[in-house]
């Protein structure tokens, strides 16, 4: 697993909050972590769509994040 701190500079009117994705050994999305709360989501069935197309992120340690 590995988790993906986004850090990507949004150009608009409104705030895009860029959160700390968690993706399993098969590039799957799993889990998130709420910008600002920490809060952690976990999905019942893992995003096999999840793009990391026009976005930039940068990777974080696992146990620094909370409960997984």
């Amino acid at each position: 697993m590995k988790a993906l701190k986004e850090i990507t500079k949004w150009n608009e009117d409104y705030v895009v909050p860029n959160h700390t994705y968690i993706l399993n050994d098969d590039e799957n999305l799993i889990a998130y972590v709420i910008k600002g709360t920490g809060e952690y989501v976990e999905f019942k069935k893992p995003i096999k769509a999840f793009s990391k197309s026009r976005r930039k992120f940068e990777e974080v340690e696992l146990p620094n994040l909370g409960p997984f």
